[in-house]
């Protein structure tokens, strides 16, 4: 069937389309010309081979769009492979390490008709407290001493760096550094398990899915030890079953900097007077969320270190009146850390030196001998007081065993690291 249009008979139109198809000046804008090109259909020769004009008409579609997909292509493999490297995953092993395991090993020989009943480590004290400092910064701890200028958030911490001044043998500050993803879910996981989470675990700190690998809190309960939690609500997203009691707040609005931390507050210090827990944790928020909203060059932030410092003034003071020989916290260890850092804008998540340097305060109530020198990689300056303050370096994943070697409970079964001295 022809058409008229204005008067003028033209062809169909499935007619039309095949000329232009076949016209190699039509293809010529589209295709450089080459030796071994084949040669494009002409209309008169259409007629005559239409199997040869198919399929040279489908070469002539593969020429005029191989380079979008070959470029497609090129995409589709770089995706697949960024996804198979950056985006790692890993196995969460469904095993847990036992009292038991330790007579298993071909390194151990023990009488089996001792009666020490001891597990992987004999206990080094009877009760431990972690106070979290979300995104503690190593520079919130450490004199500005340490550092080539002196800003105005630091040396806000001076109860930290007088106790680690003046009792060398008992008390150290540890800058800790955090493996990438540098997010509170992700560096509590690796806290507890001793292992390496990964980035595509990030999707999950909006609806923390409970621990089911091995980690020390689970090994403190399997062990007899009594928990006790306040703070941020991500530990009983975490361990939703392992908390003798727990006070938890909601952790996710950053605009609010006092909720937490007070709540915190308010079950920390008369805690401290109890006798029924063995492990202590109270998990602070203020300083991530005025870092989130002010930065770390901020009023806000100046406050909520100062505020830390005179909790810590406090708590310590306790500790310390009931430290005496017979007393509840003789042998109490207390341990103040940060999950990460932050940078000067108040983020965190990846991997600059900002965010993964953070802070681990440890401070023994019994008299310690002074470590041997071989062990002793610390570097010391002058804190503001004129005294020598040291400070070492390790790495956050140590953590884990560290704390499960001093409860003298089994390590985290998938752990990575060794313990600190």
């Amino acid at each position: 069937m022809y058409f008229l249009s204005e008067g003028v008979f033209t062809l169909p139109f499935h007619e039309q389309l095949t000329n232009i198809l076949v016209d190699s000046t039509y293809w010529q804008e589209f295709i450089p010309p080459s030796e071994n090109a084949l040669p494009l259909l002409s209309p008169s020769s259409f007629g005559s081979s239409t199997r040869a004009g198919g399929g040279r008409l489908a070469m002539g579609w593969w020429r005029a769009g191989k380079w979008p997909i070959t470029i497609l292509v090129i995409h589709i493999v770089a995706i697949l492979i960024f996804t198979r490297g950056f985006l790692l995953t890993r196995t969460e092993l469904p095993y847990y390490s036992q009292c038991s395991d330790l007579s298993k090993s071909p390194c151990v020989h023990s009488d089996p008709s001792s009666d020490n009943q001891t597990c992987w480590t004999r206990p080094a004290v009877d009760r431990l407290i972690i106070i979290v400092l979300d995104a503690l910064r190593f520079d919130f701890v450490a004199p500005s001493a340490f550092f080539p200028e002196s800003k105005p958030w630091m040396d806000k911490l001076p109860v930290l760096q007088k106790l680690a001044s003046s009792h060398p043998s008992s008390t150290r500050i540890f800058k800790a550094i955090a493996d990438p993803p540098t997010t509170s879910l992700q560096r509590l996981k690796g806290l507890t398990t001793g292992a390496l989470p990964t980035f595509i675990d990030v999707g999950n700190s909006f609806g923390a899915p409970a621990i089911v690998e091995d980690n020390f809190i689970n090994q403190m309960v399997q062990n007899g030890k009594r928990v006790v939690m306040m703070g941020d609500d991500t530990w009983v997203q975490l361990f939703p079953n392992h908390f003798n009691r727990s006070y938890p707040y909601p952790s996710f609005n950053v605009k609010d900097l006092d909720t937490v931390d007070n709540g915190c507050i308010e079950h920390l210090l008369p805690s401290l007077y109890e006798e029924n827990w063995d492990v202590l944790i109270a998990h602070f928020l203020g300083v991530d969320h005025a870092g989130h909203i002010f930065g770390v060059d901020s009023i806000p932030m100046i406050e909520k270190l100062e505020q830390y410092n005179a909790v810590l003034e406090k708590m310590i003071e306790v500790l310390r009146s009931q430290s005496g020989p017979g007393g509840l916290h003789e042998n109490t260890f207390l341990v103040v850390m940060g999950d990460h850092g932050q940078t000067l804008n108040g983020d965190h998540g990846g991997g600059s030196a900002e965010e993964v340097e953070t802070s681990i305060f440890a401070m023994s109530f019994k008299d310690s001998p002074p470590l041997p020198s071989e062990f002793d990689s610390s570097v010391c300056e002058t804190d503001l007081d004129g005294k020598k303050i040291c400070t070492s370096s390790i790495q956050q994943l140590d953590f884990a065993v560290t704390v499960s070697a001093l409860l003298g409970i089994p390590f985290p079964f998938g752990r990575c690291r060794h313990w600190i001295c």
